[in-house]
This record gives structure tokens, sequence and C-alpha cells, in this order.
């Protein structure tokens, strides 16, 4: 095991997967297999007050506690819970996940279009740009990350069975939501990225070094395909619960 030295501090890896603090310390919980992340609230609450769920778990942070449910779907035991915002807060919460026996994990959010769509356009990341620090404490250095073919297949399926349309795109994932410049947008449109987000290069890279599955359903919520007029639009608001139940449906075809 070694260090790889830089000048550039993010550019540092550890090839050690030991850590002094390890996921799971704190707690014996026990998870199913599956298991989806749902970067949003009220939807995850409905689902609890309209289903049978059991809190399965709860992770403590300094803003609030996170509670780990269980439910059944297709005779299949599934784990899920609500993902912060940003690559490092999302990260912890998955690491906690795979300490209690995760193997597989669908995300589902929102993201910001680069290209020319409708609100609630559905894309599936098959590459993260790494424009953010969490991924290279997993990962050695490098441009993108490559997403895990299973789960997108699943994903696909389940939209496809829905008769929805969607995109396989590349993603570009950041942790400077104020530093979108409008020089840096073009930039990454001239790459072929077609959306934005916070989280996916930082969960692909822990995924692939504790040696699990990971995918992500995406929507649109704003837009920044015209750089000089920003576009809110409803910030996605009307399908949260859509992108939830399809990444419930897809974590039990992985």
């Amino acid at each position: 095991m070694a260090i790889s030295k830089n000048q550039i501090p993010i550019l540092e890896f550890d090839t050690e997967q030991t850590a002094v603090i390890m996921p799971g310390h704190h707690s014996d919980y026990l998870f199913p297999h599956k298991a989806v992340m749902l970067f949003m609230e009220p939807e995850i609450d409905d689902f609890v007050a309209e289903n049978e769920c059991e809190v399965v778990g709860k992770f403590i942070s300094v803003t609030k506690e996170f509670h780990v449910y269980k439910t059944r779907i297709d005779n299949v035991d599934i784990a899920f819970v609500q993902a912060p915002l940003g690559g490092a807060g999302a990260v912890q919460i998955m690491e906690q996940l795979i300490a209690g026996g995760v193997k597989e994990i669908i995300a589902a959010g929102c993201c910001g279009a680069l290209v020319e769509d409708t609100e609630g356009s559905f894309f599936i990341p098959a590459v993260a740009l790494r424009q953010e620090g969490t991924s290279y404490h997993y990962l050695p250095p490098s441009r993108e990350i490559e997403l895990d073919p299973e789960p997108i297949k699943a994903i696909c399926k389940v939209l496809e069975n829905a008769g929805l349309s969607y995109k396989i795109c590349k993603t570009w994932t950041t942790d400077g939501f104020y530093r979108e410049t409008k020089e840096m947008v073009r930039y990454r449109k001239s790459e072929g990225y077609s959306v934005v987000e916070m989280e996916c290069a930082s969960m692909a890279a822990c995924a692939k070094m504790r040696g699990v599955l990971f995918g992500q359903v995406l929507f649109t919520a704003d837009s920044l395909a015209n750089v000089d007029a920003h576009d809110i639009r409803n910030w996605g608001n009307d399908f949260f619960a859509a992108a939830m139940k399809i990444a419930m449906e897809a974590i039990t075809q992985v």
C-alpha cells in the first residue's frame, strides 16, 4: 500500500482501503442487499405513510437523522433512505448502507439540463465527469468514471415498460453549484455532457472501490441550455414521485 503524492492535494491518493474510522463502526445494522437512495423528502414520507415499511436503521448527522426503511416490492426486500445534497454527504450514507450489507444501489434525483429538453426528461448516466472532491478519495485521479452496466439496463427496462422516453448520457458532477459559469457550461456542453448534478461521480467511485453495483436515474429540473437565461422552471417538483417509483422498481431487477 502506498500514497501517490502530488503538489495538488486533491490528486494525492492512498491505495489503502482501511481507514482510521470505518463505516459501520457505531452500529450492527443488517440491511437487504438492494437499496435505493433518494434525493427527495416529501415523497419518501408519502410512501412510508401509504405502504408497509419498517425502520431498519438510523444515521445521525449534525444536521438531521436519516432513517433507513425496508419495504418489499415484487417479493424483493429493499432498503431505502433519503440522500443528502452533495457527493460528500451522499457517500457517507452510501458507506453506511454498504457496511450493513447492501450490494446493489440505485439513486434517484433531479439534475440541471445542459441540452434542450422538457422539464422532467429522464437521463441515465453512463459516464460521470469527476469535477468534485469526494471521488478522489476513493479512486486514483482520472477525468471520468464509468457506471456499472447492470443497473443501467434495469433502469432502461423499467422506463421502457412504463412507456417513458429517456437518454443514456454523460453527466457533469460538480460540487460548485455557484461556480457553473457561462464559459464552463459552454465547455461542458461542447464535451458532450447532457446534464449537471452534484453526486453521481462521488457515489460511483465509492461503489467501485467497495465492490458494489451502482446506477442512477436523473430527471431534469432547471435548465442551463441557454447560458444567458437560466430557467428554473418548477425545479422538477412534479417528477420526484415518478423517479422514486422507477428507482424502486429498477433495483428489484438488478
